[in-house]
């Protein structure tokens, strides 16, 4: 089926997540300030608008 493809990954998902608990971390600690669902959707948003670019 898709077997031609293939995707770099920046990183493992393990590494991924471990970098996300990380960032929760700080979140918390008030040392990164939080961020809201709404910021995020926004984000992707603008993200999927550069790459069309």
């Amino acid at each position: 089926m898709y077997t031609d493809i293939k995707q770099a990954r920046p990183c493992t998902i393990s590494e991924s997540i471990i970098e996300s608990c990380k960032e929760m971390k700080s979140m918390r600690e008030g040392k990164t300030p939080k961020r809201s669902l709404n910021e995020l959707f926004a984000n992707i948003e603008k993200w999927s608008k550069e790459e069309e670019k």
